[in-house]
């Protein structure tokens, strides 16, 4: 080596550094894909969007209750699509199962009758309650339209949902779920 070289020096010292090792990105990547596969994954990745199931894309009659299987729903009770107040729904009461689970679940809700009457939206995890919601509507006769009802921030994960009245029969003309 010429030691006259004005860059000689730093050739030189470039010679004695060692190669920068990609070790610590790989057990950073591999901490990262073993937490999410633990439920450790941070809030932004685990969230999902919302699911909704609308009843307008059914024909009116018999229901098949695994209609949106593909969506991650399952019913278990709810067997008729009618037409309520302008619109296809499953004639209520309802349930369901929900594949994957979920932290929030709502309902567009109308009654078929004139009067006034409480509807019940409950979530439970594997068949135990963890939440409900209760309304009470009054229907004037002509009809009033939908109304929602909810459960959202429960404690858990739920895994099924049920919706009930206390009088007469209603409508659901969609339904959206979501986890958080």
């Amino acid at each position: 080596m010429n030691q006259g070289h004005p860059f000689s020096s730093t050739v030189a010292a470039m010679r004695g550094m060692r190669r920068a090792s990609s070790a610590p990105i790989v057990w950073a990547a591999f901490v990262i894909l073993l937490a999410s596969a633990f439920g450790f994954a941070p809030a932004a990745l685990a969230a999902s969007p919302a699911t909704t199931i609308d009843f307008s894309t059914v024909s009116q009659g018999a229901f098949d209750q695994s209609f949106f299987k593909h969506e991650g729903i399952v019913f278990t009770e709810g067997s008729f699509v009618g037409f309520v107040q302008g619109r296809n729904a499953l004639i209520g009461p309802i349930a369901g199962n929900v594949r994957g689970g979920f932290t929030n679940l709502s309902a567009q809700v109308a009654p078929a009758f004139s009067g006034t009457q409480s509807y019940t939206l409950a979530a439970f995890k594997e068949g135990e309650q963890i939440a409900s919601t209760s309304m009470t509507v009054t229907q004037p006769s002509g009809g009033s339209g939908y109304f929602t009802i909810s459960v959202d921030t429960l404690p858990g994960e739920a895994d099924s949902f049920s919706l009930t009245s206390t009088q007469f029969e209603f409508g659901v003309s969609s339904i959206a779920f979501s986890r958080d």
